[in-house]
């Protein structure tokens, strides 16, 4: 550059010349700023519409259907009508109806009144001595505290005695105190012991019985000695002993 120009630009810088740069650059600057500041918020406007439009789309998207819609779809689902059917109707009309009884609940009534009919006593006479069901009771004979697990029944020595119900013969044996036992199994799953018979027993092992069949007679109980001429009879189920008059009529 010629030295007279560069004198010339030095003083024009000195003077006036400088404020002018100056203000030319200010405003430069502000341009600038207004410019990014307006690109700027171009940006957010945009992103935000872009944000609301996919929460738009996501909404519309995951709308649950109707519950109707929704068991149609899926397989073996019934829907249920607001509407009651006319069966239902008919009985909410009537609550004064009692509902039948199941055959679940009817077959153990059926058995049990089926297992009383098909058991008599074995013999006739007083039941003096009932089943304690656990309880001790005093043993006149034994002078000791036991429980008491069948009943007694007073009856003559030599009185027939009788099945109480049809069954099998298990055991025919002599006990030292007991006397002569008969033990039937009866259905059911019950054992019946006939205790204190007379040594003459008409039944032996493994013979079918039936009900009233005679299987010996009354006879004599060490064990009970005390008391007067009588049966003493037992039952048990499971192996569980059971108050005899309670398969009874």
């Amino acid at each position: 550059m010629p030295e007279r120009y560069n004198n010339k630009f030095t003083k024009f810088l000195n003077g006036k010349g400088f404020y002018a740069v100056l203000a030319l650059c200010l405003a430069g600057a502000g341009t600038a700023a207004y410019i990014a500041m307006e690109t700027a918020a171009n940006r957010a406007e945009q992103q935000k519409q872009q944000l609301i439009k996919p929460s738009e789309s996501v909404s519309s998207q995951w709308t649950f259907p109707q519950s109707e819609e929704t068991a149609k779809e899926q397989h073996g689902v019934r829907i249920s009508s607001s509407q009651p059917s006319s069966s239902s109707s008919k009985q909410q009309s009537s609550p004064s109806q009692p509902a039948a009884p199941s055959k679940d609940s009817e077959q153990p009534a059926e058995q049990a009144s089926l297992l009383k009919s098909s058991w008599t006593m074995p013999i006739e006479g007083e039941t003096f001595t009932p089943y304690s069901n656990g309880e001790l009771v005093k043993s006149e004979t034994l002078g000791d505290w036991r429980t008491h697990n069948g009943v007694d029944i007073a009856a003559e020595k030599g009185k027939s005695v009788a099945a109480a119900a049809k069954g099998e013969v298990e055991e025919v044996y002599e006990d030292p105190l007991w006397g002569f036992v008969v033990e039937i199994e009866h259905p059911g799953d019950i054992t019946a012991r006939y205790c204190g018979l007379d040594k003459n027993v008409t039944v032996k092992e493994g013979d079918k019985v039936k009900q009233g069949q005679m299987i010996g007679a009354v006879g004599y109980i060490p064990a009970e000695s005390a008391m007067p001429d009588h049966l003493h009879f037992e039952c048990l189920k499971d192996d569980k002993y059971i108050d005899p008059l309670s398969l009874m009529n």
